[in-house]
């Protein structure tokens, strides 16, 4: 069905008054500033080209692009499609996508339009039966990488008209999933919800000031941001709130988390690796290593203490957030929508933190989630010239309108409460990881940080080799459909 965008909570969302920054800086400085970033911002805009610039004057006579998209219920009330709007409401998010849509449409005379539906199985059957009914697919990376495997998707670098190298592209998902000149899933800002599916660290400020505890930004700031740093920081929290004597949901906690948000995202916040690539384009399975035993064994030690409430039920994943909004956890290991979902009316001031790394040597890195959708251009459409054009051009005025209006505008000044933390999202996002191994995934052996997360097991040397066959069978058939 054509969807209808706006949800009324994010109408609601957009249209309150901006949450109360910690900027500091007298009237006068903020004015200055401001008249200067708007006279840079009009110089930049007069040099910038755009889709109009970049691309050939085509006229497609009116022809349909079609998308074909997801809705996920992880993103609870948040739009599950944003493709396409009806008519300009004085929304900032509407009304862009609306602009964007109708600068494209009439520059090439075009009509966009969005569908709902298992996009999986609708993809398949278009290509099978050689109709060419969608031009650009939009759903869950577990449906996307079978249809890439399944050869139902097109390399994105034989798509007429797409420039890989360009900005409207993710650079990292690029450099990750291209292999032997190949690239057959994306990620960019045509669907602005792509990476708010990343895993992100949040910390409870008013207790980092009543436990007196050194801030997390200072340990970012001073490049002592480790997993030990952070564990000691857990440890000192643990309360028995209601008296009952026993762990469980009413109580206070230094971590909230679940198997996943921890096995995982401190794993790869740490660069635990699945896979290595050598310069021939062959792998090596590498979850084995000593360093990635001391990681798991720190990770395990810490999700296992009074001082952590553990979940192993992916479904509770959104009892975590609630618990962290009424204050009962001085960190929560979760998803960058829980903060449009749950904390906007949180009492307590909470923060935004990158994961620790092993090492200070090390870079930050977090990833996107299992849930994360990715984007994938179906291997016959109705005018594969006309399909590259059109999302090329999307993409263009996306990332030079969607984009600021919804990370700059709407994350940054409604949801982000300080400062620092709009920093450390620039940080999180700088480090943003769309991982080859994890996008085709072989469950078992990809997820085995969070099942041994799960069971308080460090038994890493014997799972891998239980699990080495099967492992190496997959990931040589993943390799073999980016083959010549």
């Amino acid at each position: 069905m054509h969807h209808r965008f706006l949800s009324l909570l994010l109408a609601l969302l957009l249209t309150a008054p901006a949450l109360l920054s910690g900027c500091g800086g007298n009237a006068s400085e903020t004015t200055a500033d401001t008249a200067s970033a708007d006279t840079a911002a009009e110089e930049t805009e007069t040099a910038i080209l755009r889709s109009a610039d970049l691309l050939p004057d085509t006229d497609f006579g009116g022809a349909d692009y079609v998308i074909i998209g997801r809705e996920y219920a992880k993103l609870g009330e948040l739009p599950a499609m944003e493709f396409v709007v009806e008519e300009l409401t004085g929304d900032i998010i509407n009304d862009t996508i609306f602009k964007r849509n109708q600068t494209v449409e009439e520059n090439f005379n075009v009509n966009i339009t969005a569908m709902t539906g298992d996009a999986g199985a609708l993809v398949k059957t278009s290509v099978t039966a050689g109709d060419g009914a969608y031009d650009l697919s939009w759903a869950h990376v577990n449906t996307m990488s079978t249809l890439s495997l399944n050869g139902h998707l097109a390399n994105y670098y034989d798509v007429p008209h797409i420039d890989m190298t360009g900005a409207w592209w993710n650079r990292l998902a690029v450099e990750s999933l291209t292999q032997n000149g190949k690239c057959f899933l994306q990620m960019n800002y045509i669907p602005f919800t792509g990476v708010m599916l990343s895993h992100v660290l949040f910390f409870n400020m008013d207790m980092v000031n009543e436990y007196g505890l050194t801030s997390p930004y200072t340990h970012v700031n001073e490049n002592t941001w480790t997993f030990d740093t952070f564990a000691a920081m857990v440890e000192t929290v643990s309360v028995d709130r209601n008296g009952d004597g026993t762990q469980d949901a009413g109580d206070i906690y230094g971590l909230l988390s679940s198997h996943g948000t921890s096995g995982v995202a401190f794993a790869v916040g740490m660069d635990v690796q699945p896979l290595t690539f050598a310069a021939d384009g062959s792998f090596t399975l590498s979850l084995l290593s000593d360093r990635n035993q001391s990681i798991l064994e720190s990770i395990v030690s810490l999700t296992h203490t009074p001082a952590s409430w553990l979940i192993t039920d992916y479904s509770k994943e959104n009892d975590l957030a609630k618990m962290f909004a009424a204050g009962q956890g001085l960190f929560y290991s979760g998803f960058m929508t829980d903060a449009y979902q749950f904390f906007r009316d949180m009492e307590q001031d909470y923060g935004l933190i990158v994961f620790p790394k092993w090492e200070a040597s090390d870079d930050y890195i977090t990833t996107v989630t299992g849930g994360t959708g990715l984007l994938g251009i179906p291997m016959v459409t109705a005018d594969m010239d006309r399909t590259g054009l059109i999302t090329e051009a999307l993409a263009i005025e996306s990332y030079y309108d969607v984009y600021p209006a919804v990370f700059e505008t709407v994350i940054n000044s409604k949801l982000l409460r300080d400062e620092d933390s709009q920093k450390m999202f620039r940080l999180l996002m700088d480090g943003l990881e769309i991982s080859f191994a994890r996008t085709y995934k072989q469950a078992q052996y990809t997820d085995l940080f969070a099942d041994l997360t799960a069971a308080g097991s460090t038994d890493l040397a014997s799972k891998v080799a239980s699990l080495e066959s099967t492992a190496t069978e997959h990931y040589n058939k993943v390799l073999e459909s980016f083959a010549d």
